[in-house]
């Protein structure tokens, strides 16, 4: 006896918008309702009423489901958080243990450079940081205008204004010179213009 696996198409689950929808035409329909048919409106709407009371619940439980792996999440990433600082920690102990070993027990070549302790699959050396800038106490503010960048914010009109005030060449190399341009809408100042009905473009 052969047997062969057979692909079931099932319908499409009724939509809580739609059960919805259907219960509030019923309702809606209610006064257009004819004694006749009277028996066959109150079938129907128990039906609806059933239906929507059981799709309630079951998107209800789904939204809790879904609140509950929401906080799920945050614990998980709050002891990963947690985990990743013990090991961080733990890395640069470890990493300073091992450059103490090698300080402590070689000596370095004619070169400055200090043996490497071979494993078998690993090797632990001491290599050279990246040249790096260090500033005196209070000498950030004695380096000259050249080596620095300037971060200012202002209203985007008081920007254009500025611009407008400049000649264009002047104002090309102005616009030339910013590095980063970052526009962000002040909501409660569109808002308090819509209220006040003054039409805003764009909003």
């Amino acid at each position: 006896m052969s047997t062969s696996l057979a692909v079931v198409a099932t319908p499409n689950p009724i939509t809580l918008y739609a059960i919805e929808e259907h219960l509030q035409c019923l309702l809606d329909s209610e006064a257009l309702v004819t004694p006749d048919l009277e028996e066959i409106f109150v079938q129907d709407l128990t039906t609806a009423l059933r239906s929507a009371v059981d799709k309630r619940d079951r998107v209800g439980q789904f939204l809790a489901h879904l609140e509950n792996q929401v906080t799920f999440a945050d614990l998980e990433i709050k002891r990963l958080e947690e985990r990743k600082g013990r090991c961080e920690k733990l890395l640069d102990k470890m990493e300073g243990y091992v450059m103490r070993v090698i300080r402590n027990l070689y000596e370095p070549d004619a070169k400055g450079k200090y043996p490497r302790l071979e494993g078998k699959t690993c090797t632990l050396s001491l290599r050279a940081l990246p040249a790096k800038v260090e500033y005196r106490e209070g000498g950030e503010e004695q380096v000259p205008a050249l080596y620095k960048t300037l971060t200012i914010k202002l209203p985007a009109e008081r920007w254009e204004q500025l611009l407008d005030s400049l000649d264009m060449e002047t104002a090309g190399d102005v616009i030339d010179a910013v590095k980063k341009a970052e526009a962000s809408i002040d909501k409660r100042a569109v808002k308090a213009a819509l209220e006040r009905e003054v039409p805003v473009p764009g909003a």
